[in-house]
């Protein structure tokens, strides 16, 4: 698929060509590759900023490509290729894109699934990025299993090996997929809102435990708000959101209810100590909101924001999280690059935490 980390090292191939008087790389792709690479031309900008802070936890400038290197060959369902004497089965199936090509080699079975497997709770759910493929996603894992692989060789991380293990790892994957999507919809249908939904809707927690269904990278929660997306649109339910006040001019009339923001943002600081760091968060925010340059709030808010980061095990939570505490705190604030980093080694330390069948 088209993301920067898959793809955008193709120029270099193309370079090495020309420089040594090669034939070119031919790059085969699916079709919706073009559409991305179209749309990224629209919106670098934008891009660098999701990677800002989903990556970096808002230090430096946001940087994204402004050249892509487009394929030569594409195709839209499946494709056969023969490269050397060797079979190449390519499928599409939409995920964590809407252009994903898993790639399977008969002959020695292996199974190469992209950004469709990485050792995570699937990334289904990023709230920076367009929409997710929840069923589709679990419909593909499916097939790949039926194919009977004997070694996965995933986007990202270790390969696993045996079709026994290569089996079970999809499918579970694909069940944790399927149950999220289930409920969701199930409550959706009896007409509930996005709140009662984002906070009801929970994994099955005999998956759960499972050392790549992990929420180190994207986690349940944001999975829940793009299925929501994907068959509801963007009204949330609650009638007050459909046309709402500006968020300055709600905070601006709790904060005078509250007793003035000190007041929110001593009590962000009572609930952060207490352990809520969902209502600090809230609080902070509409403190923010009516006195952006004091300095107790600004201290506050960044304290409560970097304390948020730290407890957080998604690098998409964490990265946000810590933009925040710049944003609020300014550049006194330091270390976010190592809130993500030392927040990831913390889950992976709960990934490899052996469990009764692994």
């Amino acid at each position: 698929h088209g993301h920067v980390d898959h793809v955008f090292g193709a120029s270099i191939y193309a370079e090495e060509a020309v420089a040594k008087g090669w034939p070119p790389p031919q790059v085969v792709a699916h079709e919706g590759v073009v559409k991305r690479f179209d749309r990224y031309r629209e919106t670098v900008g934008w891009n660098g900023y999701i990677n800002l802070r989903q990556f970096r936890g808002g230090v430096g400038e946001p940087l994204f490509p402004g050249e892509f290197h487009y394929p030569d060959t594409t195709y839209d369902d499946r494709k056969t290729l023969s490269v050397g004497g060797i079979e190449v089965i390519l499928r599409h199936t939409r995920g964590e894109t809407d252009d994903h090509t898993w790639v399977f080699f008969p002959d020695n079975r292996v199974l190469c699934t992209g950004d469709l497997f990485i050792w995570s709770v699937p990334n289904a759910g990023n709230p920076q990025k367009v929409q997710r493929y929840a069923r589709e996603w679990a419909d593909g894992l499916r097939e790949m299993a039926a194919l009977e692989p004997e070694i996965l060789a995933p986007g990202h991380g270790l390969p696993i090996i045996g079709s026994d293990r290569v089996r079970q790892a999809l499918e579970d994957t694909a069940a944790f997929l399927e149950s999220v999507q289930e409920q969701t919809l199930a409550m959706m249908n009896k007409g509930l809102s996005l709140d009662e939904v984002i906070h009801t809707v929970r994994p099955p927690e005999d998956l759960s435990d499972r050392p790549y269904l992990q929420p180190v990278y994207d986690e349940p929660e944001f999975i829940v708000r793009n299925i929501w997306r994907n068959y509801g649109g963007w009204y949330d339910g609650t009638p007050s959101h459909l046309k709402p006040a500006s968020e300055r001019d709600q905070a601006t009339e709790i904060a005078r209810l509250a007793g003035g923001p000190k007041a929110l943002a001593a009590r962000a600081e009572e609930c952060l100590s207490a352990g809520d760091f969902r209502l600090a968060c809230h609080l902070i925010d509409w403190a923010h909101r009516v006195s952006p340059d004091d300095p107790t709030v600004r201290e506050i808010g960044a304290k409560v924001y970097m304390a948020r980061a730290e407890a957080e095990s998604s690098t998409m939570a964490i990265g946000i999280y810590s933009s925040a505490a710049r944003a609020i705190g300014g550049e006194t604030v330091g270390g976010t690059g190592d809130v993500i980093g030392s927040s990831i080694m913390r889950a992976q330390a709960r990934k490899d935490k052996p469990t009764s069948d692994h």
